[in-house]
């Protein structure tokens, strides 16, 4: 394990002598045991054999839609894979672009732009049956009640490749070891052979984030939980995400470690093989094709950019200098959404929900009696 923020290139000799990502698994496979024993013994759980793929139903605040937590024995533990390190490390909205050849830095509009495109996401997705009958609209869950149900946004806009604040995690070790040795090329995502280095990291959120959960404010939203969605790809990927501000890098966050490790072509295959190679975490859906139509458009609803506009003010300007500021950059705004699903979207639905996804929806959730979110 390592902690330094800025390292230099590890040689062939360090990389040699770092372990393989099957220790780095081994290592919380025994952490997670020794809580696992502690909540049997004290019975945290009203039933917790089976639970590894369920989701726990919870309350952030009072007032607010509950959420989906992917279920865990690691407490407080969440993580990252990547099968490179980089001194920077960002999310995509603040990432240099290449432009004509040449890498530069985003500015306050470029980042806008990606925001629109988020925020004409968003609005796709509350037009779906599932998000309006289901998550919306709320679920009865025997001996709790009607519960609503919280659509994470702009989690969903990440984890559909769409540029965003965010970072992805998960309390599921094999999912961050997935993306700690695997590497996207194209629409696929092709195993590490050995040499070089990835690293894993851990992220422990600190204490002031479990003492707002126990008033009346909202949790702090620096860290949230994205879990079981409306659509599969965040619940299969056991997501949750970091949000950071311009700026901010994941190497210098508190509460982050860093688990280097050398590529192993067995360890890799191991670990893509066990994960179906990478087709367990990318389920095929109605929203990918849509979500890339919006991350390639040049064309915003008026709609999209009214709500960007109301979460994400950029200073000093108003509507119409921000508007003429995107149109400079290319961006063309219409009075109609720029995707849809299709007419049959709803029809589609009500037979999948009727004919077994609805039982196969509520049999995911769980529900802990302890006050506990982490």
């Amino acid at each position: 394990m390592m902690n330094s923020e800025i390292m230099k290139p590890l040689t062939p000799e360090e990389i040699n002598q770092l372990p393989t990502i099957l220790t780095i698994l081994d290592m919380i496979a025994g952490e997670e045991e020794g809580f696992r024993q502690i909540e049997e013994k004290h019975k945290y759980f009203v039933s917790y054999a089976g639970s590894e793929d369920k989701f726990e139903l919870l309350s952030e605040t009072p007032d607010e839609p509950c959420v989906l937590r992917p279920f865990s024995y690691c407490f407080n533990s969440y993580f990252r894979g990547q099968y490179e390190y980089f001194d920077d490390c960002v999310p995509t909205i603040y990432r240099i672009k290449v432009e004509n050849g040449q890498n530069k830095k985003k500015d306050g509009i470029d980042q806008f732009i990606h925001r629109l495109r988020s925020s004409e996401f968003e609005l796709l997705l509350q037009t779906h049956p599932f998000v309006k009958s289901v998550f919306n609209e709320g679920i009865n869950l025997k001996d709790i009640g009607d519960i609503k149900l919280k659509v994470n946004y702009l989690g969903l806009a990440q984890h559909y490749e769409l540029e965003t604040d965010m970072l992805d995690f998960t309390n599921d070790k094999w999912v961050a070891a997935f993306f700690a040795t695997n590497r996207k090329v194209g629409d696929r995502y092709n195993p590490m052979d050995s040499g070089g280095y990835g690293v894993v990291y851990r992220y422990c959120p600190p204490p002031e984030y479990f003492l707002k959960l126990n008033d009346d404010s909202k949790p702090d939203e620096k860290f949230s939980i994205i879990g079981l969605q409306p659509f599969k790809r965040p619940g299969e990927q056991k997501g949750f995400a970091l949000k950071m501000e311009n700026g901010e890098n994941l190497n210098q966050v508190s509460g982050i470690q860093k688990f280097f490790f050398r590529h192993d072509k067995l360890a890799v295959e191991i670990i893509h093989n066990r994960m179906n190679q990478g087709n367990n975490l990318f389920p095929v859906d109605e929203i990918e094709a849509l979500a890339k139509k919006i991350k390639w458009s040049k064309k915003i609803s008026i709609n999209a950019f009214k709500l960007a506009f109301e979460k994400y003010p950029v200073p000093q300007m108003d509507e119409i200098q921000l508007q003429e500021a995107c149109i400079g950059k290319g961006i063309k705004f219409v009075n109609y959404p720029i995707v849809r699903f299709s007419k049959d979207a709803e029809k589609n639905f009500i037979k999948h929900w009727k004919n077994g996804g609805e039982k196969e929806f509520f049999s995911k959730i769980v529900f802990r009696r302890t006050l506990s979110i982490g």
